[in-house]
């Protein structure tokens, strides 16, 4: 066998060190990349009727404590015909809602969900009443599979509905958004099959996709809450659409319907 000559083995090393060194800037452009959303051209109006143009709750607070923060949607607000809109898209059928709630559990009487469609039909047949813990803090509700699956193209008008005290006639603490299912392009499937679930919430946020962005990062939060990546990841996509205030809240375990 012959021996290598020294040139050739000079050549081996060096092209095993720019392999390495290739490998490491890689590896560490994927730690550096922050989250970012890019929010999608809305090219016609919602046919919903009074579009929400404010993430925050509204209604009569009076019967609720006084706090810093108002309780408020986790949704982007879009621009459209220079009026702004609260719409989040999403690719599921059966999508989660993010929500800051700023009260204890034992301040409220109850919180409910209810969705209405383009014609203004109640598809939730009545409010959803959801099982509020761990609040103050960021809650999830992910619409249940025994209500209508949402249809693709269509926008839908979503309440989340806050009491503070049903002894009175004040109105609920209402908090609105829209959201639009958007069929994926084969394209983003073929991405997303191959991505590892962090991958993914950058692919969701690129393509707007604010739902799947934020419930997949959510998640990944829930499951390693002391992951200073993550961390990172969740205060730079909630940044990106002005939520700044509110990416240091905690996110609480919950909720589900009652």
């Amino acid at each position: 066998m012959k021996k290598l000559s020294y040139f050739t083995t000079l050549l081996i090393s060096v092209t095993i060190l720019i392999g390495l060194t290739e490998q490491v800037v890689f590896s560490q452009n994927q730690v550096k990349q922050k989250v970012n959303f890019s929010k999608p051209i809305l090219r016609r109006p919602p046919v919903n009727r009074g579009a929400p143009t404010d993430r925050r709750g509204a209604g009569t607070r009076g019967e609720c404590p006084a706090v810093n923060i108002a309780p408020t949607g986790l949704v982007p607000i879009e621009t459209l015909n220079n009026s702004p809109i609260v719409v989040g898209n999403t690719a599921t059928e059966y999508p989660t809602f993010w929500y800051y709630l700023p009260y204890k559990a034992e301040n409220i009487s109850s919180v409910k969900f209810a969705l209405v469609d383009g014609n203004e039909n109640l598809l939730t047949k009545e409010p959803i009443p959801v099982n509020v813990s761990g609040i103050p803090g960021i809650i999830s509700f992910t619409l249940p599979k025994t209500q209508q699956p949402l249809k693709e193209g269509q926008f839908y008008h979503t309440y989340l509905l806050i009491d503070c005290n049903p002894q009175s006639r004040s109105e609920d603490v209402v908090i609105e958004s829209l959201v639009q299912v958007v069929a994926p392009s084969a394209e983003l499937k073929r991405r997303l099959q191959t991505a590892t679930e962090r991958e993914k919430v950058s692919i969701y946020a690129q393509e707007g996709y604010w739902q799947d962005a934020i419930t997949t990062l959510g998640e990944l939060r829930r499951q390693s809450q002391n992951d200073t990546t993550l961390i990172e990841d969740w205060k730079a996509l909630l940044n990106s659409v002005g939520l700044e205030n509110i990416a240091a809240e905690p996110i609480s375990p919950c909720c589900k319907p009652k």
